[in-house]
């Protein structure tokens, strides 16, 4: 019975692993459906810029505490030991007092005069201790900053370092989602025009079998098969280099959106749903508002700091103002210790004089906050030259989009006219290739003017922040 368990288990448990592997690998292969938004998402949550970013909004926390902290209370405790190798002493001196204590008449002697001299109690001749020779003191302060400029504007200038770090975040989500979205609509572009070069393979495929019948039947030449046949070994490399492209973009998405590659995704958004987001009317008719635009505003961010740091070299002339409160406690206590255990102290500084040092600083915070503003002027004169641009961009890319989409309607005519008298024996192979030809540069101009279009709608958005 024992042995036929374990027969049992030794059949059943590696069954059992190998199953399991098989589903974990099933789970982990199964394609994940992406829209562009999901995609973004995911990006967000995922990429490691938009991680750090969130690291650096949490350590701009932190850095506001910090601030805050240095004018709440502050206790220290502190130990020290001492060792004192001689301790040091004071002798008193002494005075008799036999002369009025004694009975008149009463013989004294120097042995009584030295046995007898007392001063308060002690004895000449024996020094009073004014220490120990080993001790351990603790020292326990609470201090509290009262008053300080330089604190102030510290607390105020770390909120404001906080929303720089908070409006860099959303630089950086802007950036990936830009970058996501063009590349997902490029992995769109590419599997069209993969999918475009496997239909015309197949047509080509299909139309070459019919010209070798003919061929054989000696209705045409041996020249025109040839051509065809060259036409398929080039759309067959063509169509294997696009394959390749696809498989690439798809990693490069993978990449930003922080997925692993080994992860395969379905886009589910189509090109034409893309684009048809596109309203050029819309998209022209609205003005731009560069306070809008995150690169300006971070550049007002900047310009605040830059006037924090003024006001807190300025903050650099007033006084600083600290109570203190201290409790010592000493292990061995020497019999005169005159020091206090408990003391409360107010601690003013107030620099006076530092040679121009103050004033050299105070200047070279007024003209760095002088370069932001002229940085800022320049942000923002730029933005606009860059916004103009981008709606040139956008409307010569909505053109050549309308363009392209006739051009194909036109070239498909065209290849199927030809191919009609191709096989009615009224044109020549080369001009059923040249038709081919045609037909396919079309194809490939409507589908990057697809990428053109919806990039260039994407760079309009990031500008005015609507991405």
């Amino acid at each position: 019975m024992k042995l036929s368990c374990i027969k049992f288990l030794l059949l059943f448990i590696p069954a059992f692993c190998f199953s399991m592997l098989l589903h974990a690998q099933e789970k982990q292969s199964s394609p994940i459906a992406l829209s562009l938004k999901q995609a973004q998402e995911y990006a967000l949550e995922n990429n490691t810029s938009a991680k750090n970013s969130l690291i650096d909004l949490e350590l701009a926390k932190k850095k506001i505490w910090e601030t805050l902290s240095i004018g709440l209370p502050q206790i220290t405790a502190k130990a020290n030991y001492q060792h004192l190798f001689k301790v040091p002493e004071l002798s008193l001196g002494g005075t008799t007092y036999l002369a009025t204590d004694l009975a008149p008449g009463t013989v004294i002697t120097a042995s009584d005069i030295i046995n007898e001299n007392v001063y308060m109690g002690f004895r000449a001749g024996q020094p009073i201790q004014l220490g120990v020779k080993d001790n351990l003191v603790f020292d326990f302060t609470l201090s509290q900053l009262i008053f300080s400029g330089e604190y102030l504007v510290g607390v105020q200038a770390s909120k404001v370092y906080y929303l720089l770090s908070d409006q860099a975040k959303t630089k950086t989500d802007l950036d990936i989602r830009e970058s996501v979205a063009n590349t997902y609509s490029l992995a769109l572009v590419l599997e069209q025009s993969r999918n475009t070069l496997a239909q015309s393979l197949n047509n080509v495929n299909s139309t070459l079998e019919e010209m070798q019948a003919m061929y054989e039947q000696g209705f045409i030449e041996n020249t025109d098969v040839d051509q065809m046949e060259l036409n398929s070994l080039n759309l067959t490399n063509s169509l294997n280099s696009m394959q390749r492209q696809v498989e690439a973009t798809r990693d490069l998405l993978k990449f930003q959106m922080g997925m692993p590659y080994e992860n395969t995704i379905v886009l589910t958004d189509s090109l034409e749903s893309i684009t048809g987001e596109v309203t050029i009317e819309t998209l022209v008719a609205n003005q731009f508002n560069v306070s809008q635009n995150i690169n300006y505003q971070m550049m007002e961010t900047q310009e605040k700091l830059s006037t924090y740091s003024l006001k807190r070299e300025k903050s650099t002339y007033l006084p600083t103002l600290a109570a203190i409160y201290q409790h010592t406690e000493k292990v061995n206590q020497p019999e005169f210790d005159f020091a206090p255990k408990d003391l409360i102290a107010l601690s003013l500084n107030f620099p006076l004089f530092t040679s121009g040092q103050r004033n050299s600083k105070v200047q070279q915070r007024k003209l760095e906050l002088e370069k932001v503003v002229n940085n800022k002027a320049n942000v923002a004169s730029g933005l606009q030259l860059e916004y103009e641009t981008a709606m040139n961009e956008l409307t010569t890319a909505w053109e050549a989009w309308l363009n392209n989409q006739k051009n194909i309607e036109l070239t498909q005519r065209i290849y199927d006219k030809t191919l009609i008298k191709y096989k009615e024996g009224i044109s020549s192979s080369l001009d059923l290739t040249n038709a081919q030809n045609q037909y396919l540069t079309a194809l490939g101009n409507y589908y990057n003017a697809n990428y053109t279009l919806i990039t260039a709608k994407n760079k309009l958005d990031k500008l005015t922040n609507n991405l």
